[in-house]
């Protein structure tokens, strides 16, 4: 009985830790967050990097933020790609985006448009509205991906049922370029996401594959 009373108390103060070292982490990343959004960048980093340090991936993405654009710190585009890649491998939509715009542009690292539009695709996935902004444009353009307008028309088309204006603004500047199956194609994609990302993934393992066999 003695044993099992040391055994629940040992875990009841392991829970206790774990609850205090979360709610300090949380603590940590909203006042480097606020201070952030304050442009008090010296105070922001006082936060984020401890925050960064304890696992919280929203606080490391504003150090990249800050180390790419030199907020409170000299650029340093190496050290911001870094972070980016960090967060991106663990599946943090913000720094995905990051990474996948500095891959489209080749800012500090070479130009990628299937790496960048696969990054998108992850971060549109999990719901990132600039992701699947972004996303439309790319589908529009032919980016990494080939040129569809049926996909990009149901991107803008979800995103601008959730209020976004610039979405709408593209999908009823695309509303003439469809024909009414691509324009009934979009309207039934945007309304069934799985249908949505599964369309999105078949098009980019195609121009992948293809790729892929000229670089051979």
């Amino acid at each position: 009985m003695l044993r099992q009373r040391m055994v629940m108390a040992v875990l009841s103060l392991f829970f206790t830790l774990a609850s205090l070292h979360a709610s300090t982490t949380e603590q940590l990343a909203y006042d480097g967050e606020v201070a952030f959004y304050h442009q008090n960048y010296l105070e922001a980093r006082k936060a984020l990097q401890p925050a960064s340090e304890q696992g919280s991936l929203q606080s490391s993405y504003y150090l990249g933020i800050m180390s790419l654009r030199g907020l409170g710190t000299p650029a340093n585009y190496k050290e911001a790609i870094r972070i980016f890649k960090a967060g991106a491998q663990k599946g943090h939509p913000e720094s995905q985006v990051a990474l996948g715009v500095l891959m489209i542009e080749g800012i500090g690292i070479p130009q990628d448009f299937i790496e960048a539009s696969a990054l998108f695709i992850k971060a549109a996935k999990s719901g990132n509205p600039d992701a699947q902004l972004i996303l439309g444009w790319i589908f529009k353009n032919g980016i990494g991906v080939k040129a569809n307008n049926t996909i990009a028309y149901a991107l803008w088309n979800y995103v601008a049922a959730q209020g976004n204006d610039w979405a709408r603004y593209n999908r009823d500047a695309m509303f003439y370029e469809l024909d009414e199956t691509e324009l009934y194609r979009g309207q039934e994609l945007s309304a069934n996401l799985p249908k949505l990302w599964n369309a999105i993934s078949l098009e980019h393992k195609k121009i992948s594959k293809i790729l892929r066999k000229k670089r051979r």
